[in-house]
């Protein structure tokens, strides 16, 4: 049996056994991810249905709210993602510091130059991914601002009474 694990546009498979006879692997599940097209459908077939009441018309403020918590949606999985890997690269760069810090210590002749270049190769990538997922962080503080801006626009329907 495998399992499809599906995570922005990386596709990767985990077997867990054999397919029983004649059986054959899932096809590849549509992607999920909405566009701007995508969301105006949508809008669009929600009117048409009559399910949004009171709404057969566009109503910007509703198309806008969607596409900030589709982007917000996004901005999110992006940083979630950018934490991840920086968890997994800093393991690995955790492993390589304490190889060369084994060497500087254990080795009287070793050069300090060489053991300066390899922890600055080190610190300057581990620079680059903290700054990278900074960045994400603060685009998701910004679209979950904007998300919140939006919300505080739109029309509430009116109360009905009882």
């Amino acid at each position: 049996l495998t399992f499809i694990y599906y995570d922005e546009a990386v596709v990767s498979t985990q077997s867990t056994g054999e397919l029983g006879p004649g059986s054959k692997p899932a096809p590849p599940l549509p992607s999920m991810d909405f566009n701007d097209n995508d969301l105006a459908y949508m809008h669009q077939s929600l009117r048409s249905q009559g399910t949004v009441p009171g709404e057969e018309e566009e109503d910007p403020e509703m198309y806008n709210f969607h596409q900030a918590v589709d982007m917000l949606q996004e901005a999110q999985d992006m940083l979630v993602d950018e934490h991840q890997q920086c968890i997994s690269e800093n393991k690995e760069y955790l492993k390589q510091e304490e190889a060369i810090l084994q060497r500087v210590e254990q080795d009287v002749d070793y050069d300090i130059e060489d053991y300066a270049r390899a922890l600055d190769v080190i610190l300057q990538r581990k620079i680059n991914r903290l700054k990278t997922m900074q960045d994400k962080l603060n685009t998701v503080r910004s679209q979950l601002h904007k998300e919140e801006e939006i919300s505080k626009t739109l029309r509430r329907p009116p109360k009905k009474n009882n």
